[in-house]
């Protein structure tokens, strides 16, 4: 089976195979948007903002066959695809009404009266390795900001769903893009090390496994190369004893189950002031229990399968040896569909710190609950790990909710609210779960190079 292969995750079925690419091939590629880059840099920001929103036009006028296929390929509920591809519009609008400002050189007069700019200039081709659980979001938050500084792209997708990546690469040949400036490129791990090593790559963005994040950041540092990692999480939703519980209950749904609990910021442990932890868990559970688990095209389904078999089968062992070690599995969700990669909404409690529920991400529909007597040992729970993606503080006292926050160990904090990112606002991690940032004025500037002049 060649590397690059759709299989649609609730069927078992095999969509489409992608042949693999030579070294000359993938070299080619390399070179094209080398020399399409040249030209790109030299147009003005209105010229660049021309095809990014035409591609918005596009993505909007083929919402509904973009959504499906991502459906198809990773089994996402199709609700939820549709919410995806409409999130890539706003990155398109913003990046392309903004980049100028943003750009804009700075000047300045140094103490020996001297004229200074600084201004950010494009590094040039830019590598982007990306996941399959948000084929769409992942590539357009990165390639848009990336081109508008000036740069070029090579779109490195999941194995998994090339053709959601292929689609969207269609996309910015019609919306007007330069043939050669945004390119997908379905490159083995070795080809990905030969791009890397090649002059002609100027920095690396991935977004996907600690594990990968490691291996791509040492070989860019070994280059002397800059990278962006968007890498795991194991996000707390803190429920405080004075919060809306009814509320924290209801968006604690969408904050685990999300993507069939298979995405970075979802909130994956859940911990609970034990004054409330009863309460909030019957209403909790009671919500889970009423989720639709079936086929992902069905638009009333809100539970599809795991993305891949391999990734269902390592989800049920972090579980089993998380209850070998100690943990209690208090709610499992009845539902058994017929077919397709499931995984049953589950909720454990009474974890020890060395399972697998503890200490490692869970990517997939699987709620770790934890309880702690006051605040300073809700943030020491919460700190203890060796994520720091997203952190969501629930509590009627807004100054309590901010003091937490600015303990939590995380690159982003919702207080009351569900954790997501947002064109305008910076976006990433600390710890294990990456560096650099995404989105906003700082996912511009990450791929430029900052040059001062002196006149």
């Amino acid at each position: 089976m060649s590397l690059y292969t759709s299989i649609n995750p609730y069927t078992g079925l095999t969509l489409k195979s992608f042949p693999d690419r030579s070294d000359e091939e993938i070299l080619q590629h390399l070179l094209k948007a080398k020399e399409a880059q040249q030209t790109w840099k030299t147009l003005s920001f209105h010229e660049r903002s021309k095809p990014v929103l035409k591609l918005a036009e596009l993505i909007r006028e083929q919402a509904d066959s973009l959504a499906l296929l991502a459906t198809h390929e990773m089994g996402k509920p199709v609700k939820e695809a549709m919410a995806e591809v409409l999130k890539c519009i706003s990155s398109c609008i913003y990046y392309a009404g903004n980049a100028e400002q943003i750009l804009k050189p700075i000047s300045s007069i140094s103490d020996n009266h001297k004229r200074v700019e600084i201004h950010h200039e494009p590094m040039g081709v830019i590598l982007g390795i990306f996941p399959w659980n948000f084929p769409y979001w992942q590539i357009i938050r990165s390639a848009i900001p990336a081109v508008m500084a000036g740069n070029a792209m090579l779109i490195k997708p999941a194995p998994n769903t090339p053709q959601s990546a292929m689609a969207l690469q269609h996309l910015f040949y019609e919306a007007g893009f330069p043939i050669d400036l945004l390119q997908t490129v379905l490159a083995s791990n070795e080809q990905v090390t030969m791009l890397i090593r090649h002059k002609y790559i100027a920095a690396c963005t991935l977004t996907g496994s600690e594990q990968a994040g490691a291996s791509i950041a040492s070989q860019a540092a070994l280059q002397i190369k800059k990278s962006v990692l968007e890498l795991g999480g194991s996000d707390p939703f803190i429920v405080m004893h004075d919060a809306d519980l009814h509320q924290a209950a209801e968006t604690a749904i969408t904050a685990r189950f999300q993507n069939n609990g298979q995405s970075c910021i979802a909130s994956k442990r859940f911990i609970l002031h034990q004054d409330i932890a009863a309460k909030f868990l019957e209403l909790f559970i009671a919500r889970i229990s009423k989720l639709k688990l079936g086929d992902p095209t069905d638009e009333s389904v809100q539970i599809g399968p795991l993305a891949r078999r391999d990734l269902l089968y390592k989800l049920k062992e972090q579980v089993d040896e998380s209850v070998i070690a100690g943990a209690k599995i208090i709610y499992q969700h009845p539902a058994e569909p017929v077919k397709g990669y499931f995984f049953p909404p589950t909720v454990l409690t009474e974890i020890p710190s060395h399972a697998p529920a503890y200490k490692e991400e869970l990517f997939g529909p699987v709620v770790s609950a934890f309880t702690f007597t006051d605040e300073t040992e809700a943030v020491r729970i919460a700190n203890d790990t060796t994520f720091g993606l997203g952190a969501t503080v629930w509590t009627s006292d807004l100054a309590t909710g901010k003091r937490m926050a600015e303990a939590l160990e995380c690159g982003q904090v919702f207080i009351n609210g569900l954790v997501k990112s947002n064109a305008h606002f910076p976006f990433g991690g600390v710890k294990r779960s990456g560096f650099g940032r995404e989105l906003g004025e700082w996912g511009l500037k990450e791929f430029c190079s900052v040059k001062t002049i002196w006149q």
